[in-house]
């Protein structure tokens, strides 16, 4: 309606600034629940007129609307850059989510790099075969942009944390790794680096389906185009990026192979609690890197010896050193299985230059189930990652312990419809994988349901750090920079140290035998699967006249930058719980 009607009908619901400020606007579909809940804004006072809190992020009100249009139903989470709500669009009749810039002139900045970068793929995907993230578009309200995206479920680092981080089967991993395949080959296409995949950033489209959607290309760029030397979470970060060297799309490979390799295990297989340990993480596993990387990076000194050349070797919070080639991807991951072995050591070579790319990735046995007759695969990494090293074949014990998810960096997103095919032998592939093939190894566990509602992830944005590791983002659940060497254990690592205490304490000797056991079950597009979903339907509270209750959705902020540290209860309750149900 127009706003004179409107104002003649629910001007009661209006304060003065609103009266003054409906004016502006043609058209008029919501004006909020409640007047009293309102912020009431003065205008020509501070703080954006009394809108904006002390960061420039806006004040939310449930219930309330924002550009006559939407209504505020929950909010999904908090980060660096700003908020993201759950919110029912009152003109398409349909719940979004809805992502609301900081009043700050750089993040404006940056999101509107996002839009563009999105709209690109958009225009280029016309049939949605990417599963990458659509944007509705975005707009300004009270000196904020906003954006607004498709809403998803639950992210794959929450689907791990429902089944007690014990990692997922193989059969399973495979069909998300073909999806993510399938974005990594178009956005190569496109010449587009995310540089900020990790588990968070892929959302599961249904709660009980597999098909997944990339999301959050706050910290991507054109290829020739870069700013940031400051880029991707710690986790799932390049050597290339940390050494100080020049990167390509080849970064996204490196952290593709991170995320496989954390879905098998339920752990990040490089856990560094700074940016020091992270790199020692990798030699650990890996061996020493090239000689030609070490020579031509910016940042030897950080990691090297400047008189001898071998690499700075100092403990961590808990005391203890990781040492070059101590262990090899087949005991970090404790799987024998050669195929997934030998992906994960070509996405995870040290030289960019060799690193295995979208298309190759696709014609690797892992991929395409078929082993070509007379190949065998490489049983150590020396041969793939450049300097030799001796791996010890009796360390199989996870180096998870203590794992600092908080360090995050990158920015907000969503996904794409559906898992389509890009190129003939990935259709061959997905058809194949998507048959409905059984993934469970073992017993029918079931992760606990996430909370109902769609949703998309927030993480944070690139801000210099205050200290320490210079390179780490801030941390969602914090409001300063990057830690220092000697930090505690964030909220986001409390989940992994105590589902790991419980699994020592409650888990057999045969570690390699009870990780196995655990593998979780399907989720699986066929209908010869189980009739009992992993995840419950989403909830009805979508609707118009939803208040939005029932807490945050899964793949929200508070799952992948979270103001709130995750609850998890001892794995001996949950194993009760499953046992009477």
């Amino acid at each position: 309606m127009t706003p004179a009607e409107t104002m003649r009908r629910f001007g009661h619901l209006l304060t003065p600034f609103e009266q003054s400020e409906i004016l502006e606007y043609q058209q008029i579909y919501f004006v909020g629940n409640n007047l009293k809940d309102k912020i009431k804004g003065i205008p020509h006072t501070p703080l954006n007129n009394g809108y904006d809190d002390e960061r420039g992020d806006y004040r939310i009100t449930m219930g309330d609307h924002l550009e006559y249009r939407y209504e505020v139903l929950a909010v999904l989470g908090r980060g660096s850059f700003g908020q993201v709500l759950r919110v029912f669009d009152h003109k398409k009749d349909m719940v979004v989510a809805l992502k609301i810039i900081r009043n700050k002139k750089r993040f404006h900045h940056q999101a509107l790099v996002e839009v563009k970068i999105l709209e690109h793929l958009m225009g280029r995907d016309r049939e949605h075969k990417s599963n990458i993230v659509r944007v509705h578009g975005y707009f300004y309200f009270r000196n904020h942009l906003m954006l607004t995206f498709e809403p998803l479920s639950l992210n794959l680092y929450e689907f791990i944390k429902n089944n007690n981080f014990k990692g997922l089967s193989l059969s399973l991993i495979r069909r998300f790794a073909i999806q993510l395949l399938q974005s990594l080959k178009f956005l190569k296409s496109e010449r587009i680096i995310h540089c900020d995949l990790k588990p968070e950033n892929v959302l599961l489209k249904a709660p009980n389906k597999s098909t997944i959607k990339l999301i959050d290309f706050g910290s991507s760029c054109f290829e020739d185009e870069r700013v940031y030397t400051y880029i991707q979470s710690r986790f799932y970060r390049s050597p290339e990026v940390i050494l100080g060297l020049p990167y390509d799309i080849a970064i996204d490979m490196w952290s593709f192979g991170c995320i496989l390799a954390e879905l098998y295990t339920g752990y990040p297989l490089f856990p560094g609690e700074n940016e020091v340990e992270q790199f020692q993480c990798m030699m650990e596993v890996l061996g020493l890197p090239p000689k030609r990387l070490v020579q031509e990076c910016t940042r030897k000194k950080t990691f090297f010896d400047m008189q001898t050349g071998k690499p700075l070797l100092t403990p961590n919070t808990r005391g203890k050193i990781r040492q070059p080639g101590s262990k090899d991807i087949s005991s970090a991951t404790r799987c024998n299985d050669p195929a997934f072995l030998s992906f994960l050591r070509r996405c995870l070579r040290w030289d960019p230059k060799v690193r295995m790319t979208p298309e190759k990735a696709f014609e690797h046995p892992f991929i395409t189930g078929i082993k070509p007759e007379g190949h065998s695969f490489s049983s150590t990494s020396s041969s793939t990652n450049g300097t030799p090293t001796h791996h010890s074949s009796h360390s199989h014990s996870h180096s998870h312990a203590s794992p600092h998810r908080a360090s995050g960096g990158g920015g907000g997103g969503g996904s794409h419809p559906g898992s389509g095919q890009q190129s003939s032998r990935g259709d061959k592939v997905q058809a194949k994988v998507a048959s409905g093939e059984n993934t469970t190894r073992s017993s029918g566990m079931q992760p606990h349901p996430p909370s109902a509602g769609p949703s998309m992830p927030v993480t944070a944005r690139h801000t210099p750090a205050a200290d320490g590791d210079h390179h780490d983002p801030p941390s969602i659940s914090k409001s300063g920079g990057g830690g220092s060497t000697n930090r505690k254990p964030s909220s986001r690592a409390q989940p992994y140290i105590q589902a790991q205490q419980q699994q020592q304490q409650h888990t057999p000797s045969s570690a390699s035998s009870s990780h196995q056991h655990a593998r979780h079950p399907s989720i699986s597009n066929s209908s010869t699967s189980s009739n009992k979903p992993l995840f419950p339907p989403i909830a009805a509270s979508q609707s118009k006249n939803s208040n939005g209750g029932g807490g945050s959705h899964p793949g929200s902020a508070t799952n992948s930058g979270h103001t709130t540290a995750r609850q998890h209860q001892p794995l001996h309750i949950q194993q009760q719980q499953q046992a009477q149900g």
